[in-house]
């Protein structure tokens, strides 16, 4: 019995549940994907916010502790709006002492899994910003 070869490729029977078997791989990794870039982006987003939340309420803080205890609380209560988080923190950094006119920095870290692989991934953001609201004298 011969074979006729070139009528077996120009039957498409299967041809459909082939493509889908090829397809299919391609199209779950790029629903994967898109999970963990959605995860990975809105959490950038709530970081920034914090950083910026937090700066902004310390630039007008009478002292130093009062600008870290109001800026931790701002920050936290931003980044408990993120995806995942394990842990998160919000800090303070000052040269020269707070005094008005004085530049600082906010810095807000999250750390989180994945929604869909499950890694564990780790953000970072900081704001820069003058004192504006300083008692005389004030200090670190």
């Amino acid at each position: 019995m011969k074979r006729n070869w070139f009528g077996l490729i120009r039957n498409e029977r299967g041809t459909q549940i082939l493509e889908l078997i090829l397809a299919l791989p391609l199209l779950w990794f790029v629903f994967i994907f898109s999970f963990d870039q959605f995860s990975i982006l809105y959490n950038r987003q709530k970081v920034l916010a914090a950083a910026y939340e937090a700066g902004r309420i310390a630039a007008v803080q009478p002292n130093f502790g009062l600008a870290n205890y109001h800026a931790a609380e701002m920050g936290q209560a931003e980044l408990k709006q993120g995806i995942g988080m394990t842990d998160s923190r919000v800090r303070l950094y000052v040269q020269g002492g707070w005094k008005k006119g004085n530049h600082f920095e906010a810095e807000a870290t999250m750390k989180f899994h994945l929604l869909a692989t499950g890694k564990p991934f780790e953000l970072k953001e900081s704001y820069h910003l003058m004192i504006e609201n300083a008692e005389k004298g004030g200090s670190q």
